[in-house]
């Protein structure tokens, strides 16, 4: 009996995935400049032509590993932007940046190795400044609305504690104070306690 549409998307949806995991996890380990398309298509168990069936080029498929990534990311923190008031969302925009990264460390530190290599800057630095600067622009908003003086210094400075403690967690994730921190952020910066 042939498959259905339906069955044929879900094939589809996770042969994209398992690229998309091998992709990732083969840029952050061995390098985004070393990575062959054959490198990535023998780890997710394909072979070459079927992989070019969903992504042109390495290049294509770096990108959809970034969007896959921030698009669960923009997920969590619209959830927060438009469920909650200005002025309260700072410490919950916080809690979710980490309750991401402590819900799938592994998946994270992959990611955070991405971001760091020359190679991948190259081809999507200007996104990631993107995105970074639309999360700052939610800290000033914030920062202004609990009484900052210079909101957009603070979220700059906020920004680099976030990677500090991002960085600090990754490398030991089992004795850092990782709630801690947060509160400790969401007291310094004036965002209300949860």
């Amino acid at each position: 009996m042939p498959r259905t549409a339906e069955q044929n998307e879900q094939i589809r949806a996770v042969t994209r995935a398992a690229i998309l995991d091998s992709a990732m996890r083969l840029f952050a380990e061995k390098g985004y400049a070393t990575t062959t398309t054959r490198n990535i298509a023998t780890e997710a168990g394909l072979s070459v032509g079927l992989m070019y069936h969903y992504f042109s080029n390495k290049e294509s498929l770096l990108q959809a590993v970034f969007d896959t990534v921030m698009a669960r990311i923009d997920e969590a923190i619209t959830a927060v932007l438009q469920n909650n008031p200005p002025g309260e969302r700072l410490a919950l925009l916080l809690h979710t940046i980490f309750d991401l990264l402590a819900g799938e460390p592994e998946f994270w530190a992959l990611f955070y190795m991405l971001r760091t290599q020359p190679a991948i800057m190259a081809v999507l630095g200007d996104d990631f400044r993107q995105r970074t600067a639309s999360l700052r622009g939610c800290f000033i908003e914030e920062l202004e609305l609990a009484g900052q003086t210079a909101p957009e210094l603070e979220a700059y400075y906020l920004y680099s504690v976030i990677e500090g403690a991002i960085q600090q967690y990754l490398l030991d994730p089992t004795n850092y104070p990782l709630a801690d921190i947060v509160e400790k952020m969401i007291s310094q910066f004036g965002g209300k306690q949860t």
